[in-house]
């Protein structure tokens, strides 16, 4: 069996940022016309209201005091409580591919490795905007990797499985470095009109690269000393 180390790290996220008290300024307001529009349905008892938020509320819920976005704008705005992200066909890169690119040319620089030293390409997140192609066959392509890649939907757990992943094909030898891309797209998936949930996702991708410890030569590395991966 190889040993493996962790020979680079890469991190991204947007510059785009929703502090709480914007959120709950969107939020409150939207709530104020959802419950004026549906007053009466409301006061019959057929529907319930929506309670408003604070940022004090978000604060002591979660600790988290603001997230990125990738697309900011329609975010806030109370007709649409959704991110405004432009399609791109599929001969284009896509938005999460794009992430996963800034995350790994760092994490790639980290590890003082080249593309033709990447034998492998993981990119694992909680979903992926589009089945076809793969994240990871875009990004392989555009760094100019061979090798093979594959996407892994694993929902909270996506990047520790595919760490887990990415140890077993290095120690038995299967590949000699491995790329792993976490590219979390949430704000689409978020339901910014739910008073309860609406604070906790952001959008930020990261990644790391797994290789033998023979073959590291980055400045910095940490020895994988054992993985565990279990679903209950």
């Amino acid at each position: 069996m190889n040993q493996v180390v962790l020979s680079g790290v890469g991190l991204w996220h947007p510059p785009h940022v929703i502090t709480n008290a914007e959120l709950v300024a969107s939020y409150n307001a939207w709530a104020e016309a959802f419950n004026q529009a549906n007053a009466a349905q409301i006061a019959s008892g057929r529907l319930a209201a929506a309670a408003p938020s604070s940022a004090e509320f978000i604060d002591k819920a979660s600790g988290v005091k603001q997230r990125y976005a990738y697309e900011k704008e329609g975010i806030l705005d109370i007709t649409r409580m959704r991110p405004n992200i432009i399609e791109r066909s599929i001969d284009e890169l896509s938005h999460q591919a794009e992430m996963a690119l800034a995350a790994a040319r760092p994490a790639l620089n980290a590890a003082n490795k080249q593309p033709q030293d990447i034998d492998m390409v993981i990119v694992s997140c909680a979903y992926t905007q589009r089945a076809y192609p793969a994240i990871a066959i875009e990004v392989q392509a555009a760094l100019g990797i061979e090798g093979f890649g594959f996407d892994m939907l694993v929902a909270c757990s996506a990047a520790t499985f595919a760490l887990q992943r990415a140890y077993d094909a290095i120690a038995v030898g299967s590949a000699r470095a491995v790329l792993v891309i976490n590219p979390e797209l949430t704000s689409p998936q978020v339901n910014y009109k739910d008073r309860d949930g609406h604070f906790i996702f952001g959008d930020v991708a990261t990644a790391v690269v797994l290789e033998r410890a023979e073959t590291c030569t980055s400045k910095h590395s940490y020895a994988v000393l054992g993985t565990r991966a279990r679903t209950v």
